[in-house]
């Protein structure tokens, strides 16, 4: 046996150890957080699903906020301005999610038990399973590159993210964020709660069904004139492919040279639940709390054509193309794409 093959032999034996000690370390924290586990995981589920159900207030939107809370005390993405904001936020529960998590957290941060959870994977090698912590990454990438280069952000449908707030402060330029009346009076006020600045970003609730979005948009103060970033993410999902379409018609007919849509797909088969069993359940959940998926673009042959096709019938010319998990052999379902008008 080589030196080489004795070292690699060593190391793997050393490995298994390391691994044993760490489980023999962490059982004990799991174990006093079981029954802890228990009243939090009741006061989460009534807090996701009751209260938001009781407020009207999208479940979606509100299960967006575990990746952030997640991303945080993981070490992925640092956000105290999300955690200070599920910390006042009547639909989520902070001593909840630390109930279920803080076994794994404590014992990440102190031995590096388990070493893989507070790792992303590397871009193009996304699965169903690992997408939402790099979405979240990418939309900030996004968001970064173009803070500095327009004049104007919206984001429609913008839920309870805090990403303006992340990357437009003391900036000089207008921000708009849009979405369901409901939605938006709680996030203001949960804010406020908080003691979360925001008074530089423009809150518009809208009521699609009796109000136009690009009326009170304009009405607010956005100047067709200026170049704008238009920020909108993990809501084509849930709306028919015609409101798709004329809300990125919309979106087009408010830009000048230099503007930019950024928007992101999934398939067809991810949005009829064949993708995957994971994503079938998700779906599931969803659905039960009144969010069915509904459009998807048929990413079987040619998803890049594909998405391209949809969007040059929306009057935008696709300029960059993130297909998540492309350097895997697995179908694909899931695309950021970056347009400009036609």
């Amino acid at each position: 046996m080589t030196d080489k093959n004795i070292k690699k032999q060593y190391s793997g034996i050393l490995g298994f150890f390391i691994k044993l000690f760490q489980i023999i370390l962490y059982i004990p924290i799991q174990i006093i957080f079981i029954p802890i586990s228990i009243i939090g995981i009741t006061i989460a589920v009534y807090k996701e699903m009751g209260r938001s159900r009781k407020l009207g207030i999208s479940f979606s939107a509100v299960k967006a906020l575990q990746y952030r809370w997640m991303m945080h005390y993981f070490n992925t993405r640092p956000d105290p301005l999300s955690i200070a904001f599920i910390k006042n936020f009547p639909c989520e529960s902070h001593f909840g999610m630390w109930s279920v998590m803080g076994a794994l957290i404590i014992s990440l941060r102190s031995f590096g038990f388990p070493e893989k959870l507070g790792k992303l994977v590397e871009p193009g090698e996304e699965t169903g399973d690992t997408t939402a912590g790099i979405r979240v990454l990418t939309f900030d990438r996004i968001m970064e590159k173009y803070v500095e280069e327009v004049d104007q952000i919206v984001l429609p449908g913008a839920g309870f993210d805090l990403i303006a707030l992340h990357f437009t402060k003391g900036k000089n330029l207008k921000v708009f964020e849009l979405d369901q009346v409901n939605t938006l009076n709680l996030k203001v006020e949960t804010m406020k709660k908080a003691g979360i600045q925001h008074d530089w970003i423009t809150y518009i609730p809208v009521d699609y069904a009796n109000e136009s979005w690009v009326d009170k948009l304009l009405k607010a103060g956005f100047d067709k004139r200026k170049k704008t970033l238009f920020l909108w993410q993990s809501v084509s999902l849930y709306l028919e492919a015609e409101i798709v379409r004329e809300a990125l018609k919309d979106m087009a007919n408010l830009c000048v040279d230099g503007s930019v849509i950024v928007q992101d797909f999934y398939s067809q088969a991810f949005a009829e639940g064949e993708y995957s069993k994971e994503s079938k359940n998700f779906l599931g959940i969803i659905e039960k709390m009144g969010e069915p998926a509904k459009f998807g673009i048929d990413m079987s042959d040619d998803p890049k054509a594909s998405v391209e096709l949809f969007l040059a019938a929306c009057g935008l010319k696709m300029t960059e193309y993130i297909q998540f998990g492309e350097k895997l052999d697995i179908e694909p379902f899931y695309a950021i794409v970056e347009a400009k008008k036609l």
